[in-house]
Protein backbone atom coordinates (compact mmCIF):
# COMPACT_ATOMS: atom_id res chain seq x y z
CA UNK A 1 0.00 0.00 0.00
CA UNK A 2 2.95 2.29 0.66
CA UNK A 3 3.95 2.21 -3.01
CA UNK A 4 0.45 3.23 -4.10
CA UNK A 5 0.41 6.16 -1.67
CA UNK A 6 3.86 7.28 -2.80
CA UNK A 7 2.75 7.18 -6.44
CA UNK A 8 -0.27 9.35 -5.61
CA UNK A 9 2.07 11.87 -3.98
CA UNK A 10 4.39 11.89 -6.99
CA UNK A 11 1.51 12.33 -9.44
CA UNK A 12 0.16 15.23 -7.35
CA UNK A 13 3.58 16.90 -7.37
CA UNK A 14 3.93 16.33 -11.12
CA UNK A 15 0.68 18.27 -11.53
CA UNK A 16 2.18 21.12 -9.43
CA UNK A 17 -0.24 20.36 -6.60
CA UNK A 18 0.25 19.69 -2.90
CA UNK A 19 1.68 16.14 -2.49
CA UNK A 20 -1.42 15.12 -0.51
CA UNK A 21 -3.90 16.50 -3.06
CA UNK A 22 -4.98 13.17 -4.59
CA UNK A 23 -5.08 11.49 -1.18
CA UNK A 24 -7.19 14.37 0.16
CA UNK A 25 -9.60 13.80 -2.77
CA UNK A 26 -9.99 10.22 -1.44
CA UNK A 27 -8.18 8.74 -4.44
CA UNK A 28 -6.51 6.32 -2.04
CA UNK A 29 -9.87 4.98 -0.83
CA UNK A 30 -10.30 1.41 -1.91
CA UNK A 31 -6.56 1.04 -2.50
CA UNK A 32 -6.02 -2.69 -2.82
CA UNK A 33 -3.61 -5.26 -4.02
CA UNK A 34 -4.76 -7.87 -6.49
CA UNK A 35 -2.24 -10.48 -7.55
CA UNK A 36 -2.25 -12.68 -10.61
CA UNK A 37 0.38 -15.22 -11.52
CA UNK A 38 0.59 -16.58 -15.02
CA UNK A 39 3.13 -19.42 -15.19
CA UNK A 40 4.79 -20.23 -18.48
CA UNK A 41 2.66 -22.57 -20.59
CA UNK A 42 4.43 -25.64 -21.95
CA UNK A 43 2.24 -25.49 -25.08
CA UNK A 44 1.62 -21.79 -25.79
CA UNK A 45 0.07 -22.58 -29.18
CA UNK A 46 -2.89 -24.08 -27.28
CA UNK A 47 -3.58 -20.99 -25.17
CA UNK A 48 -5.81 -18.00 -25.70
CA UNK A 49 -4.56 -14.56 -24.80
CA UNK A 50 -6.44 -12.03 -22.75
CA UNK A 51 -8.74 -9.83 -24.78
CA UNK A 52 -7.68 -6.27 -25.38
CA UNK A 53 -8.73 -4.00 -22.57
CA UNK A 54 -7.94 -0.83 -20.70
CA UNK A 55 -7.29 -0.73 -16.98
CA UNK A 56 -10.45 0.75 -15.50
CA UNK A 57 -8.80 1.56 -12.19
CA UNK A 58 -6.56 4.42 -11.06
CA UNK A 59 -3.15 2.77 -11.43
CA UNK A 60 -1.97 -0.71 -12.27
CA UNK A 61 1.44 -1.80 -11.07
CA UNK A 62 2.86 -4.77 -12.94
CA UNK A 63 5.91 -6.69 -11.72
CA UNK A 64 7.51 -8.12 -14.84
CA UNK A 65 9.29 -11.43 -15.11
CA UNK A 66 11.28 -13.16 -17.83
CA UNK A 67 8.14 -14.59 -19.50
CA UNK A 68 6.69 -11.31 -20.78
CA UNK A 69 3.40 -11.08 -22.62
CA UNK A 70 2.66 -7.40 -22.04
CA UNK A 71 1.53 -5.56 -25.18
CA UNK A 72 0.39 -2.02 -25.90
CA UNK A 73 -1.72 -0.70 -28.74
CA UNK A 74 0.36 1.85 -30.66
CA UNK A 75 -0.83 3.36 -33.94
CA UNK A 76 -3.40 0.56 -34.37
CA UNK A 77 -0.72 -2.13 -33.95
CA UNK A 78 -0.17 -4.40 -30.96
CA UNK A 79 3.46 -4.05 -29.88
CA UNK A 80 5.23 -6.51 -27.56
CA UNK A 81 6.91 -4.90 -24.57
CA UNK A 82 10.19 -6.71 -23.88
CA UNK A 83 10.21 -7.85 -20.26
CA UNK A 84 12.77 -6.48 -17.84
CA UNK A 85 12.81 -9.00 -14.96
CA UNK A 86 12.11 -7.29 -11.66
CA UNK A 87 10.96 -4.03 -13.28
CA UNK A 88 7.74 -2.35 -12.23
CA UNK A 89 5.47 -1.10 -15.01
CA UNK A 90 3.05 1.60 -13.89
CA UNK A 91 -0.04 1.83 -16.11
CA UNK A 92 -2.30 4.85 -15.89
CA UNK A 93 -5.86 3.62 -15.62
CA UNK A 94 -9.08 5.08 -16.95
CA UNK A 95 -10.04 6.55 -13.57
CA UNK A 96 -6.79 8.52 -13.31
CA UNK A 97 -7.19 9.81 -16.86
CA UNK A 98 -10.68 11.11 -16.05
CA UNK A 99 -9.48 12.72 -12.83
CA UNK A 100 -6.52 14.24 -14.66
CA UNK A 101 -8.80 16.00 -17.14
CA UNK A 102 -10.99 17.23 -14.29
CA UNK A 103 -7.94 18.55 -12.42
CA UNK A 104 -6.61 20.26 -15.53
CA UNK A 105 -9.92 22.01 -16.11
CA UNK A 106 -10.29 23.06 -12.47
CA UNK A 107 -6.73 24.37 -12.12
CA UNK A 108 -6.23 25.55 -15.72
CA UNK A 109 -3.19 23.28 -16.09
Amino acid sequence: MGLGLKLLELISEALCLNPNHLKDMDCAEGLLILCHYYPACPQPELTMASTRHSDNDFLTILLQDQIGGLQVLHQDQWVDIPPVPGALVINVGDLLQVNFFVLCNCFNL
